[in-house]
């Protein structure tokens, strides 16, 4: 799809630093059900794809963390975390992370943000997923890993997380990190538009102009370009122009 790798550029770009830790000091569920960033600034929280309850309630070590996190005390939220993180705790590895991927408490540490996320995605944390896809795909270690990118994404994809989805169904319609599978990037597309996601609903909108995985369908076209075009993709809009001044 001619747009495809132009805008996973943008949908990646400062992911790292846009991601939401901690959970709020009310809230109660996990990281599950926290934001997605990237593709998320231009739309709703893309934590509305899981349903408050769909995760444990978040315990009081963490509301602890999360208070110190709001007051900007890392120290106090890395000394509350770490112990946690340690003994398996995602949300808790998920945090860890994350700071060590902004440089709050310290310097920037992309490394340790790694395996700190490596252990939340083992725990089955689908923002850990994510944004390990996101360092690999990047090539912010050192090296663009489109296999591993494409590992993490899937197994986030699995649990519904619609970044993940739109990210693995662009490296599936490439075929980057394995095999090309347009019916199968279509699909996670369509998953992920279900969650309002404006660039899964511009590359649909593009699959039904072009007859890409589906049958050409130029209202579909028009239905998708228009829903991109409301949340801001500048793409869609002018696709969308396009198409209405051929009517």
């Amino acid at each position: 799809m001619r747009t495809a790798w132009k805008l996973v550029l943008i949908f990646v770009s400062l992911v790292v630093l846009d991601a939401t830790w901690p959970p709020s000091a009310d809230a109660a569920r996990s990281s599950r059900s926290q934001a997605a960033p990237g593709a998320a600034q231009n739309r709703q929280s893309s934590g509305d794809a899981h349903n408050a309850g769909d995760g444990p309630p978040v315990s009081a070590p963490l509301r602890e963390a999360a208070a110190a996190y709001d007051a900007k005390d890392f120290a106090t939220a890395k000394k509350i975390l770490k112990p946690l993180a340690d003994k398996g705790d995602d949300n808790a590895a998920f945090g860890m992370g994350l700071m060590a991927a902004r440089g709050e408490g310290g310097k920037q540490n992309l490394k340790d943000a790694e395996q700190w996320w490596k252990k939340s995605s083992a725990a089955g944390n689908p923002q850990a997923q994510y944004n390990l896809g996101y360092l690999y795909f990047r090539g912010a270690l050192g090296t663009q890993d489109f296999v591993k990118a494409r590992e993490q994404w899937s197994k986030a994809a699995a649990l519904k997380h619609p970044d993940a989805l739109y990210g693995l169904g662009i490296l599936q319609v490439n075929g980057a990190g394995g095999p090309k599978d347009l019916k199968a990037g279509i699909r996670n597309f369509e998953q992920a538009a279900t969650f309002g996601h404006p660039l899964a609903e511009f590359e649909l909108g593009q699959a039904y102009l072009e007859g890409t995985g589906v049958k050409k369908d130029r209202k579909k076209a028009r239905e998708y370009f228009k829903k991109a075009a409301d949340q801001g993709i500048q793409e869609a809009k002018s696709a969308f122009n396009d198409l209405e001044a051929k009517k």
